[in-house]
């Protein structure tokens, strides 16, 4: 199943290997999940996996980021016209209202009013769709 992954998504799934979104990261690397991605979401991904905000060990981010930009499907959407908070948020919509995939977030605030964009928290998206995974 393709899906768009917010940035904040996968760090909290770096971060707690225990919840949601480390759930949807596993489905990710055991390919149950495909993130379609473009550069600009893979850049994104690398910039904050890699910020020393986060201090994450090298040698666990690297793999990981490797993994993705190797196994997420290119898109190159349309562009959305759009005046989000974030301008880091663009991409992800545009991929996923090109795509017409669910986008996964833990700020589903930051993405609100935006029409026909499929918006889900990782436990909405998990639990919608829990059937269409185990298949």
């Amino acid at each position: 199943m393709n899906i768009v992954l917010d940035t904040n998504v996968l760090v909290s799934g770096v971060i707690n290997p225990d919840g949601l979104p480390a759930r949807l990261l596993n489905m990710v690397i055991n390919r149950t999940l495909t993130i379609n991605a473009d550069s600009r979401i893979l850049s994104e991904y690398n910039r904050v996996l890699t910020s020393p905000k986060f201090s994450f060990p090298e040698m666990y981010i690297l793999p990981l980021l490797n993994y993705i930009s190797s196994e997420s499907r290119p898109v190159l959407p349309n562009p959305y016209p759009s005046n989000l908070k974030d301008p880091f948020d663009l991409s992800f919509v545009e991929i996923a209202l090109h795509e017409n995939i669910p986008l996964i977030t833990g700020n589903k605030k930051h993405f609100e009013n935006i029409e026909n964009l499929r918006l889900y928290s990782p436990k909405e998206f998990l639990k919608s769709f829990k059937s269409n995974l185990l298949r």
